[in-house]
């Protein structure tokens, strides 16, 4: 005979990060009028390795709009359709950015290789202006972002687009001050390319690590053999088959298993995946479920009693 058991806390686990969703509106803002100023000045200054980092602004203003969004659906309860809720739209959400930055990457590499045989007459301070106000909004929006504490892809997604335009921007710094002291108008052309590079690392980073998820693979940093010896750890377990653990969105680590247990009712059999269960939670994972068989396993109750 068996019988299951099931973690029931099925609220959203890890750090929540109050004041992220706020932190996320207002990054978005001030992207979107950062990003504007960005395209009207690569034109009129004619720099690639701003027009660089406007490519990658886009894709944090992209970025944080489907966090804002995400975060939004991801807080919805489970339903008959959806029994772990919409958790996965933030994951979702940040492989969409991904694919972003990748192909933001490869235009810019495109155009720098064009520009590089006869590069464009560039406006260093102006440029290097510019990089200093995207190095102030990226900077400090993700600093806000970390201080809220939210560890999810989704939030970190959004984080990391900051992070990196910030040392694009920097980049462009650099290459506006070149221009302007040296006269070197190939310099902003050349630091688009180390842009194009810092936008590959970020997008595959979180390729892999959605992807992980979407597929279902172990968690990073959960060892299921160790899980297993947790379970087995228990005075009264005999036995762990059928182990799997994935993760259901960023933060939330789910886990199945057969548990062969050595008791003589179904009662005492609850009990002991009860405990098994608060063990695996001290352990990071949030959803339990555990098939409990025992032989014999006989209810407390006789039939007709």
């Amino acid at each position: 005979m068996s019988s299951r058991s099931h973690g029931h806390d099925h609220a959203p686990h890890g750090s929540t990060g109050v004041g992220s969703a706020g932190v996320l509106r207002f990054s978005l803002v001030a992207n979107v009028g950062l990003l504007v100023v960005q395209i009207i000045g690569a034109a009129a200054f004619s720099s690639l390795a701003l027009l660089a980092d406007a490519g990658h602004q886009g894709s944090d203003v992209v970025a944080l709009l489907v966090a804002v969004v995400a975060q939004a659906v991801a807080v919805r309860g489970p339903s008959n359709d959806y029994t772990f809720g919409l958790r996965r739209v933030e994951v979702m959400g940040a492989l969409a950015n991904a694919v972003l930055l990748l192909t933001a990457a490869a235009w810019v590499v495109v155009e720098a290789v064009q520009r590089l045989g006869d590069p464009p007459e560039v406006s260093g301070w102006g440029v290097a202006i510019l990089g200093v106000a995207g190095l102030v909004v990226n900077g400090g929006c993700a600093w806000l972002l970390h201080r809220t504490g939210d560890r999810s892809h989704n939030v970190r997604g959004a984080a990391l687009h900051l992070i990196g335009d910030a040392l694009g921007s920097l980049g462009v710094v650099v290459a506006g001050t070149a221009v302007a002291l040296g006269g070197a108008d190939w310099i902003d052309t050349l630091v688009a390319l180390p842009i194009a590079a810092l936008l590959v690392w970020t997008g595959g980073g979180l390729v892999r690590r959605t992807t992980r998820i979407l597929l279902e693979g172990t968690p990073s940093g959960v060892d299921p053999g160790e899980l297993a010896k947790v379970i087995s750890g228990h005075e009264r377990v005999a036995d762990v088959h059928h182990l799997h653990v994935w993760s259901v969105d960023s933060t939330t680590v789910a886990l199945s298993a057969h548990v062969v247990v050595g008791v003589d009712s179904l009662h005492e059999a609850q009990l002991v995946a009860a405990e098994v269960e608060r063990l695996l939670a001290e352990h990071g994972v949030v959803h339990a479920t555990l098939a409990v068989e025992c032989h014999p396993c006989e209810d407390d109750h006789p039939e007709g009693g």
